[in-house]
């Protein structure tokens, strides 16, 4: 790793440790090296050729789960999850991708390639697991294999990709908007329920939606440190955004990791590149139309109140999980509540991880990624809510799988607060 941005932000570090006690991988991991000024001044010493690239820093830096909890509570905003993400393609180009996340990330570049791979996958997955809910479990005589990698559950599969099932959109009768939708893997793949709740909720509103050209976000080769697969696929959806961008009032994302990937971390791949300013002009003219989808119902429609006009019964309980490219990244959280609460009583609880943390955290880190979500299934058991909630399709899977780990008989079902909304729309036809 070399650069000043290194030494300017290690040396900028006043080490008053109040990053330290909400780190998500110091709450499990009692170790200052990794804490937030441990890995600044980690990324330092490397950047003044006093500490290797070794595989011991290698491992060191991989342990960060990028909640940002560090950059939201440093005094001076410290973008250390920037400095990570950095160090991280500093990693790949000296020690290279592990194979099966190259294999991953290059499907990722052929959205076709992708849907076939799934297709496949969803005619297979029966020999293999059981549906269970809204996850995958593995059959008895797979269960141990499964649990070596520290998973007990997965997201479903579907035959077709919601972008395939809506390659048309029917035209609404004198809309009051018009919006794309920017899907997200997630949810294109696997949560698909999501998708469908926010087209009912469009239609209710009479809000015309188009499901335009789209590539991934690019967030899980970028957090993994694929710049090439990252600039490939930032690139792309910048030309997808501007061949339509004048014809709709917004863009609309119902997945908090894309949303805060293309509002904030899309200038921060081109960091260093030679055509910066170009392409950070392309973004300032296309970002202040995209929206997290519950950002853009409660402040831009009146969804809230068409929600107050409907009768209420006796409120279900919910307890809603905070995803950290929501309310760290985005600050958006009060809007989701706002929404909810009409219909819904929320039990709060503390503010933390879930811990899904990535690709890396998921298969190489995938312990670290479990302790940390046994920590917050815990939690989300204690407020004794019915439902549990996020508007983030990786917080579902990582609490979905914590969940089942802990095997508690009192563990609530999940549901996307757009298909909470949608639920107390329909309750009213």
């Amino acid at each position: 790793m070399s650069g000043n941005i290194f030494e300017e932000v290690g040396d900028a570090c006043v080490k008053c440790a109040k990053c330290v006690p909400g780190c998500t991988i110091y709450r499990i991991h009692k170790d200052e090296t990794t804490s937030p000024r441990g890995f600044l001044d980690l990324m330092r010493l490397n950047a003044q050729n006093k500490l290797q690239l070794d595989t011991n820093l290698k491992h060191l830096l991989e342990t960060c789960f990028l909640c940002t909890a560090c950059v939201e509570t440093c005094p001076f905003h410290l973008p250390i999850d920037t400095l990570i993400e950095k160090a991280r393609e500093k990693i790949a180009q000296k020690y290279g991708i592990a194979w099966y996340k190259k294999s991953y990330f290059s499907l990722l570049k052929n959205r076709k390639k992708m849907d076939r791979v799934f297709s496949v996958a969803h005619f297979l997955a029966p020999c293999i697991f059981k549906q269970v809910g809204d996850s995958l479990e593995p059959r008895v005589v797979f269960k141990g294999l499964f649990k070596r990698f520290k998973k007990s559950a997965l997201p479903p599969l579907n035959q077709k990709s919601f972008l395939q099932k809506h390659a048309e959109m029917k035209p609404l009768e004198n809309p009051i908007q018009k919006v794309a939708i920017f899907i997200g893997c997630l949810s294109n793949y696997h949560y698909q329920q999501v998708g469908e709740s926010l087209l009912y909720i469009l239609e209710k509103l009479n809000i015309q939606a188009i499901i335009p050209n789209q590539e991934c976000c690019s967030a899980p080769a970028y957090f993994t440190g694929d710049k090439d697969t990252t600039l490939f696929l930032v690139k792309k959806n910048i030309e997808w955004f501007e061949s339509y961008l004048d014809e709709v009032d917004a863009i609309i994302v119902p997945e908090a990791t894309c949303a805060s990937m293309l509002i904030n971390d899309y200038y921060k791949v081109f960091l260093g590149e030679t055509d910066k300013d170009l392409y950070v002009k392309h973004l300032e003219k296309i970002t202040p139309k995209i929206y997290l989808a519950s950002v853009f119902l409660e402040k831009h429609t009146p969804l809230k109140n068409l929600l107050e006009k409907i009768p209420k019964g006796k409120k279900e309980t919910i307890t809603y999980h905070n995803p950290c490219h929501a309310k760290k990244t985005l600050n958006a959280h009060k809007e989701v509540r706002n929404l909810l609460n009409v219909h819904y009583e929320i039990k709060e609880m503390s503010d933390n991880c879930c811990g899904f943390g990535g690709i890396t955290m998921q298969t190489e880190k995938a312990g670290f990624s479990l302790k940390v979500g046994l920590l917050r299934a815990k939690e989300i058991i204690d407020t004794k809510a019915a439902i549990l909630s996020a508007e983030c399709g990786a917080c579902h899977m990582q609490l979905n799988n914590a969940l089942k780990s802990l095997d508690d008989p009192n563990t609530p079902p999940f549901s996307h607060p757009l298909e909470l909304i949608a639920k107390a729309l329909k309750s009213a036809e």
